[in-house]
């Protein structure tokens, strides 16, 4: 069987005679612009569940229990994440990569379409969250494919030298899409009273998720089959069961990719979901500041992700991605202590954000999409990325958020502080464990049967 011949994932290799210049840069766009259109839609919701959901959906419940609901509906996308990951990545090796970007594209767009045609607690009830709770699953399927199809354009297209900042450029559009989505609601309660706002006004930038729809179909429309891809497809080494292939090849891969997106999307939901909550609750804030400081996390980590992807291409990936999950550990005992509770400066909360999703999950995040692809082989990648970023996806941006949410009902924050250094330090041990791959080892896999990476 045909391997894939990346370099390391911590030595980058030097230029090689790949895609053309303009055909690179053509797919880092649509994977950057779609990427960034898919994530308004998941985010507006994760910013919705923070500052709306509770009192239209779970209007009934105490403060706690409806606040748990409403970031236990987010966590719901992440759980079915696994699945959709599975299946569509297993058809991504199958019929390639850019049929399935088309589709999940398609899938969240009228599932946030339909999110804001919904009718509140007030006028159906319990149908009203358990249609929330429906229309949340079909977001996290559209979602499971989406990050790693868009990687694994940017990366199999990308020179060489640049496949860090390359596999960047996914991450960074999800992170200035969770922008556009938090500062669309941040816009649109700004402009009218706070009754207004939790009547109807919330419901603005979820219809205009078809606009985006629209324009992010014609894009996807346009991208190319990436080259890596179509050669499998020309040598007629496309894997018929790709998903068995990669968790009998390389389980070991599997597993540390799994731990360490537990660590960096546990780390970074916590701030962006979690921290929401833990503002208007235990900090005191109204909804304006909430998503200041939202923004505030998700504009410094969209403005650092490709700095630290490029940052990769030189001193390599491992280095890099542990350092952010070292910096993520220390900062969870400064920065967190630093938030006492009501009274707080609003500022202070921002800061806290933005250093604590910008410096820590951006470093992390940007070197992660070119690294955990050069795990994989090209005849099973989208299907290992389905697996085992999906599987970690459930376990950290679901989990984390709603425990930290059961930790904040405490006078303290260090069951908090502690509960992130835990979780970044599993996502550092990962990190170290893969670098075993060498690159000798990487060199030599397209000449004998693939090794447990």
């Amino acid at each position: 069987m045909t391997e894939r011949t990346t370099a390391s994932p911590d030595t980058p290799a030097g230029a090689d005679s790949g895609p053309s210049r303009a055909d690179s840069r053509k797919a880092s766009r649509a994977a950057f612009v779609g990427t960034l259109l898919e994530y308004y839609d998941f985010s507006l919701y994760a910013s919705a569940a923070s500052v709306v959901f509770a009192s239209v959906f779970f209007s009934g419940s105490s403060p706690f229990l409806g606040t748990l609901q409403a970031v236990g509906t987010f966590a719901v996308g992440f759980l079915v994440r696994p699945l959709g990951g599975v299946i569509l990545g297993s058809l991504g090796d199958r019929i390639g990569r850019k049929k399935i970007l088309v589709f999940t594209l398609v899938l969240m767009g009228v599932a946030t379409l339909l999110v804001g045609l919904l009718p509140g607690y007030a006028q159906i009830g319990w149908v009203a969250p358990a249609l929330l709770v429906f229309l949340r699953i079909l977001q996290g399927i559209g979602a499971s494919a989406e990050y790693g199809g868009a990687a694994l354009v940017a990366v199999e297209f990308a020179p060489e030298k640049k496949k860090g900042l390359m596999g960047s450029l996914p991450g960074m559009g999800a992170a200035l899409g969770g922008v556009l989505g938090t500062l669309s609601l941040l816009t649109v309660s700004s402009l009218m009273s706070q009754e207004a706002f939790l009547s109807w006004g919330w419901r603005i930038p979820f219809l205009c998720s078809v606009v985006i729809l629209g324009y992010g179909l014609w894009l996807r429309r346009s991208l190319p089959e990436t080259p890596a891809f179509r050669e499998i497809e020309e040598n007629n080494t496309v894997a018929k069961t790709p998903i068995f292939d990669v968790i009998r090849q390389q389980p070991r891969a599997l597993l540390t990719v799994l731990v360490m997106t537990i660590g960096q999307t546990g780390i970074g939901y916590f701030y962006i979901v979690f921290m929401g909550t833990f503002g208007t609750n235990q900090l005191g804030f109204g909804g304006t500041e909430v998503l200041v400081g939202l923004i505030a996390a998700q504009l410094a980590n969209g403005i650092l992700i490709p700095i630290f992807g490029s940052l990769s291409d030189r001193v390599g990936r491992a280095p890099v991605i542990m350092f952010g999950f070292l910096y993520s550990a220390v900062f969870a005992w400064v920065g967190i202590s630093l938030l006492s509770g009501v009274g707080t400066p609003p500022l202070l909360y921002w800061v806290v954000m933005a250093l604590g999703n910008g410096v820590g999950v951006a470093a992390i995040f940007g070197p992660m999409g070119a690294y955990v692809i050069e795990l994989f082989h090209t005849q099973h990648a989208y299907s290992g990325l389905g697996l085992g970023r999906e599987a970690g996806n459930a376990l950290g941006a679901a989990f984390v958020p709603v425990i930290a949410v059961a930790l904040a009902f405490d006078d303290t924050t260090v069951w908090l502080s502690l509960l992130i250094c835990v979780v970044s330090l599993l996502g550092f041990a990962a990190t170290v464990l893969s670098r075993t791959r060498t690159p000798s080892a990487t060199k030599s896999d397209q000449d004998r049967e693939p090794a447990l990476a």
